[in-house]
Formats: C-alpha cells, sequence, structure tokens
C-alpha cells in the first residue's frame, strides 16, 4: 500500500516537473504553461524584445507571481465566492459578448481579403484630375437641377477623353479649386478621398477616365494620370492602420451587418414582457424602495431579494427574465451600488440595454468561443491580474496585524514624518493685481494704517477679505518668496510686494507657529492602515517566499537573452 501511495505521488511530481516548455512558452507555473501570447498581454512584443535581459527577467517574474497568486487564491476558494465571482463573471459576459460582436460582425467584414487588398492600394499613390457636377445647390456649389445633372453628365460621357479632359474641366467643373489647380489633386495615397471616389480612381489605369461617380458632392468624372509606388512597411506591421482605414471607409457597412445580425439574434430570441406581472412588480418594487429601503445603504439587490425566487417577469427565447437574470446583469452594471428602477420605464430601458448584450453572449457560447484559446489565455491573464491585486489585500496588507505596543513604536518612530504639522507663519495679507498699488500700501502699512482696513477694502484673495486680510496659516514653501520671506520676518514686520502669479502680496507677519505634533489618540483611526503601508514590501516577500515553496516554477531563459 505504501509503494502504491509513493508511485501515485512520484507520478504526480513527474507531471508537475515536467511539463516540457517550448519557445512559445515563457514558464511554467504549478504545472501550467503561461504563453508568449500571455506575455504580450502584459507587455507588447516589441517592447518586451526591446528590454535588456535584466529588465525582461523582471517582467517574466512579475507575471510568474500574478499566476502564483491566482493558483494559491483558486487553492484558497477566494476566487469562487462574493464580489470576486461576481466581478470576474461580469468580465466574462463583457468579453465573450464583444467576441460574438467581433466574431458575427467585424470578422465578417474585416477579413483577410479585404485587408491585403487595402495594403496592396496603399503601396502606391495616385495623380489624380475630376471633373465636378454638382446640383441642388449642394456646399452652393450649383443650383441646377439633378434632370440638368444627368443631361450634362450624359452630354459628357459622349465627348469626354483623355485628351479633351483638362479643356472640359475648365469649362464645366464646380470644383471652385479649378481655378488653382485646374481639377488635378496632385499625387494623393489612400484615405485622402471618400470611399466611392477613390474606389473609381485605383480601379483606373494610367490613361483612363471613369464613368460618372455619384459622391455627396455631386457627379465626378475621374481622370488617372499617372500611378508611383512609395515605400512601406511590411504587412504585419500595418494591421493597426489598415483595421482604421476599412472602419472609417466602411462605417455604412458595418452599421448595415450589425443590424442585420441584431435582427436575426432578437427574431430567434424575441424579448417578451408578461405585462400584468411586471405591473405589479414595479408597483411592489417601487412600495418596498420608497417605504422599507429609503436609506442609501440598501440597493436593488436588497429589494429583489424579498421576491420570490420564482419571479417570472417575461422570456427571451426561451430565458425566463428572472430574479435571476435581473440580478445577473445589475452586477453587470455596478456590482457595489446597482441601479434602482424608478419607474417601469426605467426597468424596461435596462432590460433593453442589456438584451443584446445577453443574446451576443448566448451566441458566443452557442459559438463556442469560451474554449477558444484566445479567450482562455486573455482570461488567464485577466484572472492573474486580478489575483495579485487581491491577494496583496487578502494576504499581504490583511496579514499584517500588529500589537498596540508595536504602534505606539510606529508613531514614535514616524510621528515627524505622518503626525505632524509643519511649522507655519501667520500673516495678514492685502494681495492685489498691480505692483505700483502694492508698492503704495506696503508704504501706507509702514507709515501706521491698519492692514487689517488695508485688506479688507483692497485685496482680491476673498477668504482674507473677509477676515481682515487674515489667510490660513502659510508653509514655508507654500507661496514662493512671500512664504519664504514670512519665516524671515519679525513679528509685526510689512514685508513685499512679492509676485504671486500674476497678482502681487503685501503682508505683515503676525506669529510664528512651531512644528506640533497630533496626540496618538487623534491618528489612531490611521494608525494600522499606515503600520500596514509601511510594512508591505516585507510582508509581500515573505508571502512570495511562501508561494514559491508552495507552488513549482521554471522560467524560459532561453527567452530572457
Amino acid at each position: 500500500m505504501k509503494r502504491f501511495v509513493l508511485l501515485v505521488f512520484l507520478m504526480g511530481l513527474m507531471a508537475t516537473s515536467c511539463t516540457i516548455m517550448t519557445d512559445k512558452d515563457i514558464a511554467v507555473v504549478n504545472g501550467n504553461k503561461i504563453s508568449t501570447e500571455e506575455l504580450y498581454k502584459y507587455t507588447p512584443q516589441e517592447s518586451f524584445e526591446n528590454m535588456t535581459p535584466e529588465e525582461k527577467e523582471l517582467q517574466v517574474k512579475k507575471v510568474c507571481d500574478d499566476y502564483l497568486a491566482r493558483y494559491f487564491l483558486e487553492d484558497q476558494g477566494d476566487l469562487d465566492s462574493g464580489a470576486v465571482m461576481w466581478e470576474i463573471h461580469s468580465w466574462e459576459i463583457r468579453e465573450l459578448a464583444n467576441g460574438a460582436y467581433q466574431n458575427l460582425v467585424i470578422d465578417k467584414l474585416l477579413t483577410e481579403k479585404a485587408k491585403k487588398a487595402i495594403y496592396d492600394k496603399m503601396k502606391y499613390e495616385l495623380n489624380v484630375s475630376h471633373i465636378l457636377i454638382a446640383f441642388d445647390n449642394i456646399r452652393n456649389l450649383n443650383s441646377r437641377s439633378r434632370k440638368e445633372a444627368e443631361a450634362l453628365v450624359e452630354k459628357l460621357s459622349d465627348t469626354l477623353t483623355f485628351e479633351n479632359f483638362d479643356d472640359l474641366v475648365v469649362l464645366y467643373s464646380d470644383d471652385p479649386s479649378k481655378e488653382n489647380n485646374g481639377g488635378n489633386f496632385g499625387w494623393r495615397q489612400l484615405g485622402y478621398f471618400v470611399e466611392k471616389f477613390e474606389d473609381a480612381a485605383y480601379a483606373l489605369e494610367p490613361g483612363q477616365i471613369s464613368g460618372p461617380i455619384e459622391t455627396d458632392l455631386g457627379f465626378h468624372f475621374i481622370k488617372l494620370n499617372g500611378r508611383r509606388d512609395i515605400p512601406i512597411e511590411p504587412y504585419e506591421n500595418l494591421l493597426v492602420d489598415i483595421r482604421e482605414i476599412i472602419f472609417n471607409r466602411w462605417q455604412s457597412k458595418f452599421l448595415n451587418r450589425e443590424t442585420t445580425v441584431f435582427d436575426s439574434l432578437t427574431t430567434a430570441r424575441p424579448l417578451v414582457y408578461k405585462d400584468s406581472l411586471l405591473a405589479d412588480f414595479i408597483e411592489r418594487y417601487n412600495r418596498l424602495s420608497t417605504n422599507v429601503f429609503y436609506s442609501e445603504q440598501f440597493t436593488s439587490y436588497d429589494i429583489l431579494d424579498i421576491f420570490s425566487d420564482t419571479l417570472t417577469l417575461g422570456y427571451i427565447g426561451d430565458t425566463p427574465l428572472n430574479k435571476a437574470w435581473i440580478i445577473e446583469y445589475l452586477k453587470l452594471t455596478n456590482t457595489q451600488m446597482p441601479p434602482r428602477f424608478i419607474n417601469l420605464r426605467s426597468f424596461t430601458s435596462f432590460v433593453n440595454q442589456n438584451y443584446i448584450g445577453s443574446l451576443l453572449y448566448g451566441a458566443a457560447k452557442n459559438m463556442k468561443l469560451n474554449k477558444n484559446k484566445d479567450y482562455i489565455k486573455t482570461r488567464n491573464v485577466f484572472l492573474a491580474q486580478k489575483s495579485a491585486s487581491l491577494f496583496d489585500k487578502l494576504y499581504v496588507f490583511e496579514k499584517i496585524n500588529p500589537s498596540k505596543q508595536e504602534l505606539i513604536d510606529f508613531y514614535n518612530e514616524f510621528k515627524d514624518e505622518l503626525y505632524s504639522y509643519e511649522p507655519r507663519v501667520r500673516v495678514r495679507e492685502v494681495l492685489l493685481e498691480d505692483s505700483t498699488f502694492a508698492k503704495e500700501i506696503k508704504t501706507r502699512a509702514q507709515n501706521g494704517e491698519s492692514m487689517a482696513d488695508l485688506a479688507t477694502e483692497y485685496s482680491i484673495r476673498n477668504i482674507g477679505k473677509k477676515n481682515k486680510g487674515l489667510i490660513p496659516p502659510v508653509k514655508k514653501d507654500q507661496y514662493g518668496k512671500m512664504s519664504i520671506a514670512a519665516f524671515n520676518m519679525l513679528d509685526g514686520e510689512i514685508g513685499g510686494p512679492f509676485q504671486i502669479g500674476e497678482h502681487f502680496s503685501v503682508i505683515q507677519r503676525i506669529e510664528y507657529i512651531p512644528k506640533t505634533y497630533r496626540d496618538l489618540k487623534s491618528v489612531d483611526y490611521r494608525l494600522k492602515t499606515d503600520y500596514r503601508k509601511h510594512h508591505m514590501d516585507e510582508k509581500r516577500q515573505e508571502q512570495k517566499t511562501m508561494l514559491n515553496n508552495t507552488y513549482s516554477v521554471r522560467i524560459n531563459s532561453s527567452l530572457l537573452k
């Protein structure tokens, strides 16, 4: 029996320690590979590759530490309960819904073929001329009717040639810039023209003329004077730019595709309310909200808890619009303080806003996007980063529990830094906009006029004007030369004018206030927190050692070169 137990233990140990890394893995933590794709979600590949070996090692260790925290919290059950569980679930809903939108809408248009076509057009620039035939006073270019414009277009179609194009620009084009450029745009790269115009221009060969192309400005005849190659980066380096060009050019196509997808989803799974139950629910909800849970400390969760778990207000397809659905999407909106429903309209608005999201989430699960490798890696990174901050809170910060004497010792050691009021000087000030007048005020004060009266009458600093020139005690570095001088003056002495920004300050020193300390009792509310913050690094290192002793970590050193 003992030999069997030992064999099982050794097999488990071998499975953990012998996980084979490839050049696509940065490390194995607790027997689980961490891929370079996960690393690059922390730090973009280009940034990582430009790091020194020492910087790379620190970054990889940081990632491994986050994953260690995740595995520890999972073993402790800290990711499976309370607000943390809901935060993770809410992230999953958003991520999968976005994934479904990407799959059903964006990827259907943003194909590899479409991206390559844009890239091919980015390789050269065009020299283009055009004739614009405007109508209906668009942009005040020409008041002819559309019918008249179409007749002129037909006439030009019959007579226009490459040779007479420039002459006909002068005779017929409504583009005001023809006076300066003869209808020639010069050399232009992809993205300069509107989509319809650009597509027509790029379809031409040098020396060709397009048929009439209609844009928001009117009808265009386009002549391609020339085409030339331009330097361009590799395709992979320009993917972000290519995506942006496609999104800008195809906005209407994306909106149409979105409408088609949403119509399909809502047709398959329509939202149907039970009107009688809905009205009763809102009436009861509002009564409870007003009479029982008026305090802000109570949330929609507290109110909904009164209702039966069988509450069903309608259906989304065959999914009940019940208490569980409402709570799930309330938490998606705001885990800690979800919105309350003021009336029927606010409730149905909440449901409608989350309806499409829930359909996309359902579509993602049907497409098994939650099994997609990239999604799993993205989720791994999210859980690791979330776990790092949660581990810091639960197993570093909250594990620092000083004794009463340790708190007293901490107070005595750091009272100068944390629990003291710096030396200050109390002054009476007249703040003015004019330097010459400020000098006059100083002279009048030195000749015996009351600074209190002068401040009340002339100072533009409101708090000083209201308090006979007295402003809150100033620190040595608070107002530049003014506050520095105040520390070197004698009580009763007049000084200035000192420039503060665009204003000028004349002061009278009232008294010096030496450094004072807040007593231990007055800082009791923050003392433990300050102690914990001060000892975080030490405790964090201790807990990191614990994690490394609990779980195995192997780093792919070849990636650190």
